[in-house]
């Protein structure tokens, strides 16, 4: 018996619905998504319509999930396009974490000071 495809998986895949914001690096732009699935090294996306991603484009995901009602945990993952299906979207993640992209305290990213240094 020959094995399918998801049983070469990294990670195991969770059908979690939610908002995400996905900002396509090289454009700059932020299109809003929902995830069909997420697992700990990527995500399958769904856009409301085609998207112009193409793989092997770099994007930064930022996923709506909640922990408390009307508190949302911040979830991030940085990766690549793997697979353009529609208006399904692959991602792999190489980077990710349950912070904010952003502190809301300074404004600074994750490791940085006020001043932008390391």
């Amino acid at each position: 018996m020959e094995p399918d495809g998801r049983d070469k998986r990294r990670e195991p895949r969770f059908p979690i619905k939610t908002g995400a914001a996905v900002e396509v690096q090289k454009r700059g732009e932020i299109v809003s998504a929902t995830t069909v699935n997420i697992s700990g090294c990527g995500a399958l996306l769904e856009f409301e319509i085609p998207t112009h991603l193409k793989v092997g484009d770099p994007v930064v995901c930022e996923f709506d999930v909640t922990r408390e009602a009307n508190k949302p945990l911040p979830c991030w993952g940085v990766g690549d396009v793997v697979r353009v299906d529609g208006r399904q979207v692959a991602v792999d993640f190489k980077a990710g974490g349950l912070a904010p992209l952003v502190s809301e305290a300074d404004g600074a990213e994750p490791g940085e000071s006020e001043t932008g240094a390391p």
